[in-house]
């Protein structure tokens, strides 16, 4: 479980009930129900410290809520909602009503609004923007006297566990992962949008560069993304965003156009006093970490798929004697004012359209130049033959860009393309200052580490990373290894091919001895390599496909010397 409010859960929780009278969660759950709000079958809980919440395979959620401004109370508990009953499936355990949700047209409505709305400020997220821009116009605006001032008061006063506020101490764990890049990207937009609005109104007036990224932050880790009156919204839903996360989901929540209310209904029984979870989908843990401040301990779905994802930058070499070509095919449909020839793929252990992609360049980036001419070019399957004649059914039609590179050119760009992903793993593994054994054992480590706290994420995020690279580098590894294996019964079958143009006669074919291809893959196949399955297929398919058209090359070139109809070849089959 983790956490937009607080942190997580472990430990016992504390009732609703033991808090003293009218603090200000009594007052926000009150209003909630003098304006229509159904949620008795849930309540507000209380946890005595991030490390009592620890809990099973639970995740923290969004914000922590830590100190307190001038006048306020104390804010620093963890919390979560529970049911206070038994709740089974199809129950609606929450309703807020439409009065009670700040909409992005609520922001449009305010007088900023209506400033960027007239203007042609180019926002990073503008949906994000009109709400944060409602918050703080109607704070200031309205102080006290606004409708929402009992959802502002339990709106988090700082927001240390994101990572866009994080001292540099804690952002030193993550030394070596493109997120700090991503970090200090997410703070220069905020930033320009700041300026940019303050340019074409008095935001100035309402917040300052810092109040207006916490607002940002609020809003990024809250808001729920609906349909009212057919029509595609963002709206911060009071109750419904103190949920906390778990994957796979036991909730859902719509929009209910009959009721006018937003709703939560369970998927599966939840027993009395159990935590009830909202999901905030599957994702990788950069997502989590840099939107909601947490990552993910063990982020895999029940199928055991971890989305987590590591950036991988491929770029063409300048003293490519090829390299003006290349790059011509390249960057062909791209939009790249910068002319930067760098492309950037995220990866993660899965054969998913991005892991397909970084093959496609990473065999672009290694064509010769006959394959490059076969590829590039429209022309006929017959020209064809004469650029690359062992391997005109690969090339059975010219590619529109790099992107669509999805079977492999030869044998030899193959381990070409393996030995780019190795040296581009290598490259990536050593910008981190740990390794991963080291950063498996620190997070062994809890009083170095501790739950929940900014340094444990940062190195759940770039263990996460590292597992990845780790995975692509045995892959690259393993094709490698197998494609030694497959040239070496290529050049065993060119001799046969020699003895029979000697007269000698055609020594006896034994492809499946103990250490030949056959039987690796099946060794693979049957699990006896622990080798993950996108790697099993990819020997299996894409290297079995480019070992069958070798071969069957050479029995043509075979057949021709003896006089005998040849076969003909195949493709594979596109797994990568």
């Amino acid at each position: 479980m983790y956490s937009r409010n607080t942190g997580s859960r472990k430990g016992e929780p504390r009732a609703g009930l033991e808090r003293p009278p009218q603090n200000k969660y009594d007052r926000f759950e009150a209003w909630l129900r003098e304006n229509g709000a159904q949620f008795e079958l849930l309540e507000l809980r209380e946890y005595d410290s991030p490390e009592a919440q620890e809990n099973d395979e639970a995740e923290e959620k969004k914000e922590q809520l830590t100190g307190n401004g001038p006048g306020q109370e104390e804010d620093s508990e963890m919390r979560g909602v529970h049911a206070r009953t038994h709740l089974p499936p199809n129950t609606i355990c929450m309703s807020i009503p439409r009065r009670c949700l700040i909409t992005v047209e609520m922001g449009q409505e305010t007088p900023i609004g209506q400033a960027i709305l007239r203007s042609d400020l180019d926002l990073d997220a503008p949906k994000h923007i009109f709400l944060m821009i409602y918050i703080l116009w109607d704070r200031k605006v309205n102080g006290a006297n606004s409708f929402f001032h009992p959802y502002y008061e339990i709106l988090p006063r700082t927001l240390s566990n994101m990572p866009i506020f994080w001292s540099q101490e804690e952002l030193d764990f993550l030394r070596g992962s493109y997120l700090l890049q991503q970090i200090e990207d997410r703070n220069e937009a905020i930033a320009e949008d700041y300026y940019s609005i303050c340019q074409i109104a008095p935001l100035a007036k309402i917040c300052n560069l810092q109040e207006f990224k916490w607002a940002r932050m609020c809003v990024c880790s809250r808001n729920f993304g609906l349909q009212i009156d057919g029509h595609r919204t963002s709206a911060l839903v009071p109750h419904a965003d103190m949920l906390n996360h778990y994957r796979p989901r036991e909730t859902k929540w719509t929009f209910d156009e009959d009721r006018q209310a937003f709703t939560i209904t369970t998927l599966q029984p939840i027993p009395a006093g159990a935590q009830v979870y909202d999901s905030y989908g599957q994702k990788c843990n950069h997502r989590f970490l840099l939107n909601y401040g947490f990552a993910v301990e063990d982020n895999r779905e029940l199928d055991g798929f971890c989305p987590n994802e590591v950036p991988l930058e491929l770029t063409l070499s300048p003293g490519d004697p090829l390299y003006a070509q290349k790059s011509e095919f390249w960057m062909r449909g791209e939009v790249n004012l910068s002319k930067s020839t760098t492309k950037r793929v995220r990866v993660c252990v899965s054969n998913n359209e991005n892991t397909r992609l970084l093959f496609s360049l990473l065999r672009a980036m290694n064509c010769s130049a006959e394959e490059l001419q076969a590829i590039t070019s429209p022309v006929t399957s017959d020209m064809r033959s004469l650029f690359v004649p062992d391997h005109r059914n690969s090339l059975a039609s010219y590619y529109r860009s790099c992107r669509d590179i999805r079977h492999p050119l030869s044998l030899k760009n193959e381990r070409l393309a393996m030995l780019s992903l190795l040296q581009i793993i290598s490259t990536s593994l050593g910008r981190y200052p740990t390794s991963l054994s080291a950063d498996k054992a620190d997070l062994l480590d809890e009083q170095r580490f501790p739950p929940f706290s900014n340094k444990r994420h940062a190195k759940i995020q770039v263990r996460g990373e590292k597992e990845v690279l780790h995975h692509f580098a045995r892959w690259a590894r393993t094709a490698l290894d197998v494609i030694d294996v497959i040239e070496q019964e290529l050049k065993e079958e060119q001799q046969r091919g020699v003895e029979v143009q000697l007269g000698r006669g055609i020594v006896s074919e034994d492809m499946s001895r103990s250490c030949g291809y056959d039987y690796i893959v099946r060794r693979m196949e049957e699990d006896e390599t622990n080798m993950h399955h996108t790697i099993v297929r990819y020997c299996a398919d894409v290297l079995g496909s480019l070992r069958r058209e070798e071969l069957k090359n050479l029995r043509r070139q075979r057949a021709t010397l003896a006089g005998t109809p040849s076969g003909t070849g195949s493709r594979g089959d596109g797994y990568c």
